[in-house]
């Protein structure tokens, strides 16, 4: 029979050991970054073009001055950068130079194009990225060129929508080239009576934790968005189609209200836009 003293030992290291485990499914869960890689075909695309799309970063830290971040930028080859917003947390002031220095170093190497969420809706803000080299996307509309492809971009500054909201009182469609919408936050049935091609959005973090056969645990309150929500909270992550306009959804870097993720590690999106197989 064992001695009381030695069961003691084994329940205390099956404890530590449970610890350790833990901490580690936590820490690589929340922190261990990957990149999310999407290829969408169109016949507007006549040359290939890479879009790297951060979102949520909220002031969040991967390596010493985001280097971490930044390499995998630098991997991923871009045409260009966008950032769908919130970037930092409100009222998180040393967040808000961690994403203002990000923004203005990845601003050296490739053109960055930002709309703001709720978070980062700062003035001050935009005039310092502006001033940065970062070009800040308020209701106004770009057009860039890759080789051959022309691409219209749009960029609004939503965090919410009425039950009104048309995209047609702001913009006229470019059907003349490959359109992207630049949001925080998604509204796909707006979006695909626009006819935009493709929109780029965040704001739900993935739900930072999800389950198997579940998805996200939560997005803007509800629970189990995906099975049992609406349509403005079931969208919470990955590519989605509504006739011809794409989604996409990046669960973002950052967390937000709590520092944890599971099976949802922070990410970089790498879409790549290629003309028809």
């Amino acid at each position: 029979m064992p001695h009381p003293k030695k069961k003691r030992r084994r329940r205390w290291l099956a404890a530590a050991a449970l610890l350790v485990l833990a901490v580690a499914v936590w820490y690589g869960g929340t922190f261990w970054l990957k990149t999310t890689e999407v290829q969408l075909y169109s016949g507007k695309i006549a040359d290939p073009v890479r879009i790297v799309q951060l979102t949520d970063l909220h002031g969040s830290r991967f390596g010493a001055d985001n280097d971490r971040l930044v390499q995998k930028v630098r991997r991923a080859e871009p045409d260009l950068v966008v950032c769908t917003g919130d970037m930092y947390t409100s009222g998180d002031e040393q967040g808000r130079q961690v994403a203002l220095d990000l923004l203005t170093r990845l601003a050296q190497s490739w053109p960055v194009y930002f709309v703001n969420g709720e978070h980062d809706d700062d003035g001050g803000f935009a005039v310092e990225l502006q001033e940065s080299g970062v070009q800040v996307m308020d209701y106004e509309q770009r057009i860039v060129t890759v080789g051959s492809t022309r691409l219209c971009l749009y960029g609004i500054n939503n965090q919410y929508y009425s039950a009104t909201f048309d995209l047609h009182n702001a913009f006229t469609l470019d059907t003349g080239c490959y359109t992207i919408l630049l949001a925080h936050s998604q509204n796909l049935a707006a979006f695909a009576e626009f006819g935009i091609d493709l929109a780029l959005c965040g704001d739900s973090h993935g739900g930072q934790v999800r389950l198997p056969g579940v998805g996200a645990l939560q997005n803007q309150g509800i629970w189990f968005p995906e099975i049992a929500g609406p349509d403005s909270v079931r969208y919470t992550k990955g590519l989605y189609r509504q006739g011809n306009t794409d989604l996409f959804i990046s669960s973002g870097l950052g967390n937000y209200p709590v520092p944890i993720r599971f099976l949802n590690r922070p990410e970089i999106a790498v879409i790549e836009l290629l003309p028809p197989a």
